[in-house]
């Protein structure tokens, strides 16, 4: 009896010196988390308003914690840190953690100018330590909260985006990883943001509804570029001639994107760019001054962009095309529009140039114009090329000339009559030069030359034209016609084709 009574009390005492032990052990890990935290958070004098660590449940949560770096401000709710690897922690130095937790993070970043910003992070001391420890995140949520940026200290938005949700998976952060532009691995990314708002320009915003990236899938919906200003008031922000745009997509999906930064250059990549649903209208005043500056080919600028781009191929559908151009004062503008704009566009890319395989960029287009006659378009370009060397061949059928008198009245004075039973055309060139042919079928063909104000027809000269103007050319007895042309450089690459198919259409018609 008297020995298992001390048997008894030896292991209740054993028990209480075990639970004592715990809890002064569990006290120890609190504190040193919770001093390691907040030691963490004062070296980048970040505020907030305190740090709860629970041993037991191996979590940890910081309060209302804020951060400000040259410019740039977050503002988080909480952030919950579960499910910690305490072993790891005490032993090794090495945080590995089962779900980090963060909710409504607001960050804002201000382009300021240097001499006024305010750091809570201090400058780099001249020696840096080096991060010798290893950092596992098995989940990341974050949850609510937006991404902002203004412009100096301006209240307007340059950029803004509401997060709904964002979803990570092992997330690793160690001595390699710190050194890089993205500091951080990770295996999987999930994220959808609800709104999004860009200030592209000084005449255009950008926005989107949607925003939704699922891993290497990205999916955009209701994409568009906005006009901030009417057609009057837009003439009245430029110098010389500038687009006005108005741009609606319904989605866009990109396949297998993916990006990095090498020696501070930006490479983008993805296999599959679809743009499906669209609504573009360009308007332009002629009545501005021309931009002498000149435009580079598609080529060029493809081949200097600042960043790395690889897209293997981008296929558009069911776009709508409209382009409007005002030549004279008090005439409603000339109207060119396609309609069912369907194409695919292969081998986007400008990393690799130097290699002898490398492939050229090819854009196969189908549309109908000004809603009725079906044309197509065939292009080629290879970007690695200085010269920039393109070749093109398209074609056009069954067009009643009325169709065309949108354009032809208030741009160039004209009214036609007829049929353009088709239209044949190939041109090869470079950027300052092209040579091709062209043919074209028509019928009945007339035209009307009009008076200066387009209110009715000048007689005498509409005789003269027609008297020049062959009138029946029927499909066997239409041949090419050469054609070369000499680019205005100050001038786009649709203005360089524009050139090439009009010359080609006088050459037959006269």
């Amino acid at each position: 009896m008297k020995k298992s009574l001390k048997f008894a009390i030896g292991a209740l005492v054993f028990i209480g010196l075990l639970a004592i032990g715990f809890l002064v052990f569990n006290n120890y890990a609190e504190k040193k988390i919770r001093a390691s935290l907040e030691t963490s958070l004062k070296k980048v004098n970040a505020s907030f308003e305190k740090v709860d660590v629970k041993v037991l449940n191996r979590k940890a949560e910081i309060f209302q914690p804020e951060f400000r770096f040259k410019g740039k401000v977050l503002k988080v709710d909480t952030i919950e840190i579960d499910n910690i690897h305490l072993w790891d922690y005490l032993t090794k130095k090495n945080l590995i953690i089962g779900d980090l937790n963060i909710s409504n993070p607001v960050i804002k970043i201000y382009n300021l100018p240097s001499d006024d910003q305010s750091d809570t992070i201090p400058k780099k001391p001249e020696k840096e330590t080096e991060f010798k420890n290893e950092v596992l995140l098995k989940r990341v949520k974050i949850s609510g909260g937006s991404f902002e940026i203004f412009e100096k200290d301006s209240s307007q938005h340059r950029l803004f985006t509401s997060l709904k949700k964002l979803r990570m998976e092992n997330v690793h952060i160690n001595a390699r990883t710190v050194k890089e532009s993205v500091p951080f691995d990770y295996e999987l990314i999930r994220m959808y943001c609800d709104s999004l708002f860009y200030d592209l320009d000084d005449r255009h915003t950008m926005t989107a509804s949607t925003f939704e990236m699922d891993n290497f899938d990205i999916l955009t919906t209701d994409f568009r570029i906005i006009p901030k200003y009417s057609r009057a008031e837009h003439q009245k922000t430029i110098r010389v001639e500038k687009d006005r745009y108005n741009l609606k997509i319904d989605t866009i999906r990109l396949n297998n994107f993916n990006w990095n930064v090498d020696k501070d250059t930006m490479e983008i990549t993805n296999s599959f760019t679809e743009i499906r649903g669209g609504d573009f209208r360009i308007y332009r005043d002629k009545l501005q001054p021309d931009d002498p500056s000149i435009k580079p080919m598609y080529s060029k600028t493809i081949r200097e962009l600042p960043i790395k781009l690889g897209i293997d191929s981008v296929r558009v559908s069911h776009v709508y095309l409209r382009y409007e151009e005002k030549v004279r004062q008090g005439r409603e503008p000339g109207l060119v529009e396609f309609s069912g704009l369907n194409g695919t566009i292969y081998h986007l890319s400008n990393i690799g140039m130097g290699r002898k395989a490398f492939p050229e960029t090819h854009v196969i287009a189908h549309a109908n114009l000004m809603k009725q006659a079906p044309a197509s378009m065939d292009l080629k370009f290879n970007i690695a090329d200085k010269s920039d060397r393109f070749e093109v061949s398209g074609s056009m059928n069954d067009l009643q000339a009325s169709q065309i008198n949108n354009f032809l009245e208030p741009a160039m004075n004209v009214k036609a009559e007829g049929v353009i039973q088709s239209m044949n055309y190939y041109f090869a060139g470079n950027a300052y030069q092209a040579q091709g042919n062209m043919k074209v079928a028509y019928q009945d063909f007339k035209v009307e030359v009009l008076k200066k104000d387009g209110s009715e027809k000048n007689k005498i000269v509409s005789a003269l034209a027609n008297l020049i103007v062959k009138n029946k050319a029927l499909s066997e007895k239409a041949d090419y016609k050469s054609i070369e042309v000499q680019r205005d450089r100050s001038k786009s690459f649709w203005n360089y084709l524009w050139t090439c198919i009009k010359n080609g259409a006088l050459k037959t018609f006269l």
